[in-house]
C-alpha cells in the first residue's frame, strides 16, 4: 500500500528525525510533502534523494487521505489540525494539544497499540519522557499491580528544540552567557516550563496525566523534571511501589521479554542510547527494606523513540489495521 505522507514542522529537529525514520523503516510513501512556517519559505527538504520545497500547510495544499506527521508546537497544532481533519487527513500529532482529549487516542504501540483501529483521523504521540516511562512500566504492570510511581527526569537539551541545542553549543564554545539566556552549560534547570499554582511545571504534569491515560490505570505518579547539559538522550530515575513483592530478577526477566526494551545491569548513560531505538532499563534493584519496591533507570533517544520513531510506529500499526484494501 503506497500512500501520501506529509511532515508538518519538517525543518525542526523532530520533523527532520521523522523524515529520517520514514526512510530508515521503508515506510510506503508514494507522494511526499514537507510543511513548515513562513520562516522556512524557500527551503527544501530531502526525502529519498529528492528535494521537496517546504510549503505552508492549508487544507488546499493536502490531498484527501494523506497521513500527516505533526512536529509543531501545541499552539500551532491547534490551528492546522482541525481544518486538515475536515479535508480528510489522518494525523499523528507530537504536540501536547490533543493528548488529554478523551476522544483522542494517546498511543505507544508496545503498550496500547491494540487500541489503534485504522479508522482514526487523529492519534496523539505522547511526551518524550512519558513514552520511555510507560514502555518500561507496562510489562511490569501486567504481572504486578502498581501502587505508585516516582520518577525524576534528566532531560537532554535537544528536547527543547534546535535553538536550545545551538545555544548549548555556543555556551560550551564561548564559555559566556548572554543576559536573559538560561545557562545550559554546566548547569541543571529544575523546572521545564513555568510552575503552575500548585508548583508543578508542564513537563511534570504531562508525566502525571499521560502515563495513566496510556496505561489505562489509575495510580499516583510523583514527577520531578530537569533539563541537563546533554545533547541527546533522556534519563529517568524510577521508583515503583507494587501491591506485592516483586523480586528484581523476576522483573529483569519480564523486561527482557518486553517489546522495545533492552535491559542493562552494568550502568548506562545518554551517550549510549543516542541514535538507537530501544528503551534501555538499567540497574533494576529492590529497595533493601521493602521487596514491593523496585528502582531502576530508564533511558532513550528522545528524538527517536521519544518522538519520531514512536510516531512512525503508530502509523505502521494504523496502516496495518486499515488493511491492504484501504482507500488512502
Amino acid at each position: 500500500m503506497m500512500i501520501s505522507v506529509g511532515v508538518v514542522g519538517a525543518t525542526c529537529l523532530v520533523g527532520a528525525t521523522m523524515i529520517s525514520m520514514l526512510q530508515e523503516r521503508s515506510f510506503p510513501v508514494d507522494h511526499f510533502q514537507a510543511f513548515a512556517s513562513g520562516e522556512s519559505r524557500g527551503k527544501t527538504v530531502k526525502f529519498r534523494n529528492q528535494n521537496y520545497p517546504v510549503e505552508i500547510i492549508t487544507p488546499e495544499t493536502i490531498c484527501k487521505g494523506i497521513i500527516l506527521f505533526g512536529a509543531t508546537s501545541a499552539e500551532v497544532a491547534e490551528k492546522w489540525i482541525p481544518p486538515c481533519i475536515e479535508s480528510g487527513a489522518a494525523i499523528i500529532d507530537s504536540s501536547s494539544a490533543f493528548r488529554m482529549n478523551p476522544d483522542v487516542l494517546l498511543a505507544v504501540p508496545e503498550v496500547n497499540g491494540h487500541l489503534i483501529t485504522g479508522t482514526e483521523n487523529l492519534i496523539a504521540n505522547p511526551n518524550c519522557s512519558t513514552i520511555q516511562l510507560v514502555a518500561a512500566l507496562a510489562p511490569l504492570a501486567a504481572v504486578r499491580n502498581i501502587r505508585w510511581v516516582s520518577v525524576a527526569t534528566y532531560q537532554a537539551v535537544s528536547g527543547a528544540g534546535s535553538p536550545s541545542l545551538n545555544e548549548l553549543s555556543r555556551q560550551q564554545d564561548e564559555m559566556a552567557i548572554e543576559p536573559g539566556t538560561p545557562r545550559l552549560h554546566e548547569n541543571i534547570i529544575t523546572s521545564i516550563g513555568l510552575p503552575d499554582t500548585n508548583g508543578y511545571c508542564a513537563e511534570e504534569l504531562k508525566l502525571i496525566h499521560e502515563t495513566c491515560k496510556i496505561m489505562n490505570l489509575n495510580f499516583p505518579v510523583f514527577a520531578s523534571t530537569a533539563r541537563v547539559p546533554v545533547r541527546t538522550g533522556h534519563t529517568e530515575a524510577v521508583v515503583v511501589k507494587f501491591s506485592s513483592p516483586f523480586p528484581a530478577d523476576e522483573a529483569v526477566s519480564v523486561l527482557m521479554d518486553a517489546p522495545g526494551i533492552k535491559v542493562s545491569q552494568s550502568g548506562c548513560s545518554p551517550i549510549d542510547v543516542e541514535n538507537t531505538d530501544a528503551v534501555v532499563v538499567d540497574r533494576v534493584r529492590n529497595y533493601p527494606d521493602d521487596p514491593t519496591i523496585l528502582q531502576f533507570w530508564v533511558l532513550a533517544d528522545n528524538l527517536r523513540k521519544g518522538a519520531a520513531l514512536n510516531a512512525v510506529q503508530i502509523a505502521e500499526v494504523f496502516l496495518e489495521r486499515k488493511g491492504a484494501g484501504a482507500n488512502i
